[in-house]
């Protein structure tokens, strides 16, 4: 840090708008909207030390956002697959679209463990 003080501002939750019947539309954004959660608990620990009660219910309504339309899929769905394109192509878009800019393979990474927490609690429901 360079001591310059930034003010975080929470990203709003993405809608359904664009495409309301598109399966693969609302998981990417379900997706986008976990990863977005994430980050704000992130930032919210780095300042205080501790993530809030708030911040902790954020995070697992956007969790299970994303698990249950995991499980709406029908079978034979590469949920995973849908929710990595479809995720990047929001982000890439809401970065302004500049392909040789993005940067795709850390975003798949952070994309990916949101994947990984949600196969955690897909494990846990089956237990």
């Amino acid at each position: 840090m360079n001591g310059t003080a930034v003010a975080f501002k929470e990203p709003a939750p993405l809608t359904i708008d664009a495409e309301p019947d598109s399966i693969e539309r609302a998981i990417g954004i379900a997706t986008v909207n976990a990863i977005d959660s994430m980050a704000v608990g992130l930032i919210e620990f780095w300042e205080s030390g501790r993530l809030s009660l708030e911040g902790k219910a954020r995070g697992g309504a956007a969790i299970a956002a994303v698990y249950e339309l995991q499980q709406a899929a029908p079978d034979g769905f590469d949920f995973v697959a849908v929710a990595r394109a479809q995720a990047l192509k929001i982000l890439r878009a809401r970065a302004g679209g500049q392909q040789q800019d993005f940067p795709e393979a850390p975003v798949a990474k952070i994309i990916d463990g949101v994947l990984a927490i949600v196969g955690r609690v897909e494990q846990a429901m089956a237990n």
